[in-house]
């Protein structure tokens, strides 16, 4: 588990020992989900941050017609429910479900923002990386409204996919999202976005085979 979290982003900077010492500070739990177990339950699960250790989860948030909208994907090494933890709230608004066998570990985030009762030096740049976790966590979530202001299907997949075009750097690229979770993301409908997907293919304005887009130029 240390491992792990030497390479995370909360613990960039930090020794196995200090990571260790600090665990214990913390007071950090670990458990184990099983696929389709929820880690968060929105409206009941209190506040807490997380870090999975192995396997994988998604963050959903539902609306009251019971569209889920994924709001990212969780993989080794990936923090969440930190920016939920430090809002005065009893219960998260969203939902965490494992996507198969996944270890996390879970702590308060009072314990990060408060001197520990060793107070340990590298307690400070614990909390800097928190907070530029926090930042960047931020900007994600601004990406995805930028994504859903396009009123059309047409006009998000077009945004969403030269997005994923810039940041590879090139015209082809790969997602991480399969048809379900592209369309839960986008917030759409998996059959109105598979039409629409079809119909931009048949003009040539793009090509694909599975989680592999090609924008056509």
């Amino acid at each position: 588990m240390i491992n792990v979290l030497k390479n995370t982003e909360l613990f960039q900077n930090m020794t196995g020992d200090e990571i260790a010492s600090i665990l214990k500070c913390l007071n950090s739990k670990t458990k184990i989900y099983q696929k389709d177990e929820f880690i968060f339950l929105a409206g009941e699960s209190k506040p807490a941050v997380g870090i999975v250790i192995y396997g994988k989860a998604q963050v959903i948030k539902e609306n009251i017609q019971g569209d889920r909208l994924i709001l990212r994907k969780l993989g080794a090494g990936e923090m969440f429910g930190e920016i939920y933890a430090g809002m005065a709230i009893d219960a998260v608004p969203v939902s965490v479900s494992a996507m198969e066998e996944t270890k996390v570990v879970l702590f308060e985030l009072k314990y990060i923002l408060s001197t520990c009762k060793s107070a340990c030096s590298f307690h400070q740049t614990l909390i800097l990386n928190l907070m530029k976790n926090i930042a960047k966590k931020s900007a994600m979530l601004n990406e995805q409204m930028s994504y859903l202001s396009h009123k059309t299907i047409r006009g998000r997949l077009e945004a969403f996919l030269i997005e994923q075009a810039d940041k590879n750097g090139s015209y082809s690229f790969g997602i991480h999202f399969n048809r379900r979770e592209l369309a839960e993301y986008l917030c759409m409908d998996r059959s109105a976005m598979l039409r629409e997907l079809g119909k931009m293919k048949k003009e040539g304005v793009l090509s694909y085979n599975k989680n592999t887009f090609r924008i056509n130029v």
